[in-house]
C-alpha cells in the first residue's frame, strides 16, 4: 500500500493579530497561518478567527472519537465513485 501524506493539523490552534488581519495559527508555530481574515469596518474578523480556534480547539481536546473525526477528512476520500 503507498504511503499517503497527511496534511492534518493535529496541534492546537491560536489567533495572531497584524496590522491587516486576524490570522489563525498553528499554536507552536505562529509564522504557519491556516486563515486570515482581513479587518474592515463592516466584518468582524477577529470574532471569526477566535470562533473559529475556539470550535477547533474543543473538538481536538474532546474525548469522543467520533467527534474529533469529523473535522479529518473521511479514510474513502478520492477520486471516483465513493
Amino acid at each position: 500500500m503507498a504511503h499517503e501524506e497527511s496534511f492534518q493539523v493535529d496541534d492546537r490552534l491560536t489567533v495572531r493579530e497584524d496590522d491587516l488581519a486576524y490570522l489563525v495559527v498553528l499554536d507552536n508555530d505562529e509564522d504557519d497561518w491556516l486563515v486570515r481574515f482581513e479587518k474592515a469596518p463592516d466584518f468582524a474578523a477577529r470574532e471569526w478567527a477566535e470562533h473559529m480556534v475556539v470550535t477547533y480547539n474543543e473538538r481536538l481536546r474532546s474525548e469522543d472519537d467520533e467527534y474529533v473525526r469529523l473535522t479529518a477528512r473521511p479514510p474513502s476520500f478520492g477520486p471516483g465513485p465513493g
